[in-house]
């Protein structure tokens, strides 16, 4: 009788471990993507720069700040644990991306904690600028890095602890990911469970991106 009182316990507290997470990490509901069980949407937007205000300038480099142009579309991604802005350079030569979260030395304010820059070649980033410098809220490792949508692909997936987190493609640009899972700070690598859905939720690319920080 106690052992499979205890076998119950443990299999009610295993599913409560796995739950799908009902709040993003700005308190809104999370919106799920019916053809896809568990899954969770980050919530994604384009605005212009100039619509950011100073949201933008807030996170970029001060160098940094005029290789983008006023009009460009910026996306906005606040997903489960992170949120984050990826725009591309005036030349296109690269795509910017401030990350959110704790900066452990307290060089920033929240929300952003780092900013990124990612070079182009033939339209493709040279590698997926993983960026390990970051907290959650609960001062976990969090770990962002860039994602190649495929062709036909309308969301990217990535596996997290009981559940997949899905970022829309947007403005043509990579898909920022972020994930608390497979973060190794302190040799700078993270690893990252990646799907690729058509906007059916129909699975075109499934992978494992390990990644490390680029010098």
């Amino acid at each position: 009788m106690l052992a499979a009182l205890a076998a119950a316990l443990a299999a009610a507290g295993c599913e409560h471990a796995a739950a799908r997470p009902a709040r993003l990490v700005d308190g809104r509901p999370a919106a799920q993507f019916t053809p896809l069980r568990g899954s969770v949407i980050a919530s994604g937007r384009v605005l212009t720069r100039g619509e950011l205000g100073s949201g933008l300038d807030e996170c970029l480099f001060t160098g940094d700040r005029d290789a983008v142009a006023t009009d460009a579309p910026v996306v906005e991604r606040v997903g489960v644990d992170a949120e984050s802005l990826t725009v591309a350079s005036r030349d296109g030569s690269g795509v910017y991306a401030c990350d959110g979260g704790f900066d452990p030395a307290g060089e920033r304010s929240p929300p952003w904690c780092h900013a990124v820059f990612g070079v182009r070649e033939h339209g493709r980033l040279l590698d997926p600028r993983l960026d390990v410098l970051c907290r959650d809220r609960r001062r976990q490792p969090l770990a962002y890095a860039f994602v190649e949508p495929v062709p036909g692909a309308r969301w990217i997936g990535v596996l997290q602890r009981g559940y997949t987190e899905l970022y829309e493609v947007l403005a043509a640009l990579p898909v920022r990911v972020a994930s608390t899972s497979g973060v190794d700070r302190e040799n700078a690598r993270a690893a990252f469970e990646i799907r690729q859905y058509d906007a059916a939720g129909r699975e075109l690319v499934r992978e494992n991106l390990e990644a490390a920080v680029a010098g």
